[in-house]
């Protein structure tokens, strides 16, 4: 029997699938290829394969506010995307039956009745994603954030004639409502079932859990914090109960649970057996053994931040868990060159620093565009190949980020380091100047300088835009060395191997 994607036994930073070691690295589309049934998810997973993406999230429940909403006066914050079907082509585990009708005006949904579809849709996508050897994040639950996010859900009371989900959306994710809850483990246990055959994902319990803020409202009012981890401990106790008597065993990610997106203690999951990996979000500001670690953007801002990204994943490299940059939103709002070098940057630094990467690409949409556009092509999703494509070319099992490597950089530069001493080196060598710095784009040159371990080397060039390296091999010898660079534009890879 065939093993499903499991952490890597030599790294458990790492993970390994069908015998071969794993970096996830994507440009995923937003999350919608099994809920939306215009989206063609066959045209966009050909593309993810011949891109090299190793990754795709994917909702299961949630959906996304399309329009204004009058009645609450909320407007979408995210651009259209595939996870904002239209009403009429959203698909959901429950059968919709009626009578009466839902909040989107389509038949009310009897939660007694699985949707065949929709389970049958699931299958169809997971099928294509194993033949494609792309991982699916499969995506159980998510946080609702609003009065008109929460009126979309098929478990809002004004949804089903279940009379289930008479609820504020802030305790949606509690475990207070006895009957919610309980429709909620069976869709879980339902989806794990459905599932189990396939090799080729992983579950998040929750995306983006979070409590509201001290001090907004009462702080009884609304779920806590400890009522929300409880709450994920319960799904990720459902799954586990679920495949104890089936064939195949899954990993669980998980978010840490935010007090309304402004504190995330990364202890409060690290020694939580049944999590295998943990799922980062660039807002999240998180702390680490009393450490601070600074959000890595403002939401759709581009930010490039590339020494935050260093920071966190060095420093939570001793976890010896994976972390995942699971949702990188800092520039995906604008589809031009300039944002899409923000995120070419920021998944080399995350990567570079021991990471996985996930950026929407908001260029991916339903109705024909499930390959993006022709500059989308052209640049971010081609530059995401380039990455992963050298990645996987290196023994990054062996290797670990060294954030101390370089001596000294290039003006206006960072190196970011993952290296096995004396045997390999990558070093990212990325323009570190910030959109608004009227200098950004001139070009970078100057010394990296760093120090080797006694034996001779070899270094050469790679460039992340044009996938290829460039120039001859420069000889190196151990002790203090370096090489002059430049002139470049925006990055570099430096990849120094030992002779021999």
């Amino acid at each position: 029997m065939s093993t499903p994607i499991e952490l890597h036994p030599d790294n458990p930073r790492y993970f390994l699938y069908r015998d071969r070691p794993l970096v996830l690295i994507t440009a995923t589309e937003h999350y919608g290829a099994v809920i939306n049934r215009n989206f063609d998810y066959i045209a966009y997973l050909d593309d993810a394969a011949e891109k090299r993406q190793t990754l795709s999230r994917c909702f299961l429940l949630f959906r996304e506010l399309q329009v204004f909403d009058p009645a609450t006066q909320v407007k979408p914050i995210n651009p259209h995307s595939p996870c904002k079907p239209l009403p009429g082509e959203y698909l959901s585990p429950w059968l919709r039956s009626g009578p009466a009708f839902a909040t989107d005006g389509y038949p009310k949904f009897d939660l007694d009745q699985w949707n065949p579809e929709y389970f049958e849709r699931l299958h169809g996508f997971l099928v294509a994603a194993q033949e494609r050897d792309v991982i699916i994040e499969l995506t159980l639950f998510s946080s609702t954030y609003s009065d008109a996010v929460w009126g979309l859900n098929p478990l809002n009371i004004q949804n089903n004639i279940n009379g289930v989900g008479d609820i504020p959306w802030q305790d949606y994710i509690s475990g207070r409502d006895r009957a919610l809850t309980e429709r909620q483990m069976a869709y879980v246990s339902k989806v794990v079932e459905e599932a189990n055959g396939y090799d080729c994902f992983y579950f998040e319990v929750c995306n983006e859990p979070f409590t509201t803020r001290a001090g907004m409202l009462p702080e009884t009012e609304f779920a806590t914090q400890a009522e929300v981890d409880g709450w994920q401990e319960a799904v990720r106790d459902q799954i586990r109960a679920a495949e104890a008597g089936l064939p195949k065993k899954h990993l669980i990610f998980q978010v840490p649970v935010e007090n309304w997106r402004t504190d995330t203690a990364l202890e409060q999951i690290l020694g939580e057996a049944s999590v295998d990996a943990i799922n980062l979000h660039d807002y999240q500001q998180l702390t680490y053994k009393g450490l601070i670690l600074a959000p890595l953007s403002r939401f759709m801002q581009r930010d490039l931040r590339l020494a935050r990204i260093q920071q966190v994943w060095t420093t939570v490299h001793e976890t010896g868990k994976p972390f995942v940059f699971d949702e990188d939103n800092a520039a995906t709002s604008s589809l031009d060159e300039g944002s899409w070098i923000v995120h070419r940057k920021r998944a080399w630094a995350t990567i570079c620093s021991g990471g996985h990467y996930n950026m929407i690409d908001f260029s991916v949409q339903a109705g024909g565009q499930e390959a993006g556009t022709p500059a989308s092509q052209a640049m971010i999703r081609s530059w995401m190949k380039n990455l992963s494509v050298f990645i996987h070319g290196v023994d990054f099992v062996q290797m670990a980020p060294q954030p101390q490597f370089a001596r000294e950089t290039p003006a206006d530069t960072i190196a970011i380091a993952l290296a096995r001493p004396a045997r390999a080196y990558v070093v990212y060598v990325a323009d570190q100047r910030e959109v608004d710095d009227p200098a950004l784009g001139e070009p970078c040159q100057g010394r990296l300088a760093f120090t080797l371990p006694a034996g001779s080397y070899s270094a050469r060039l790679y460039s992340p835009e044009e996938g290829r390296y460039e120039g001859e091999a420069q000889g190196l010898a151990g002790g203090a060395t370096g090489i002059d660079l430049g002139p470049f534009s925006h990055d570099i890879v430096v990849h120094i191997e030992a002779d021999g």
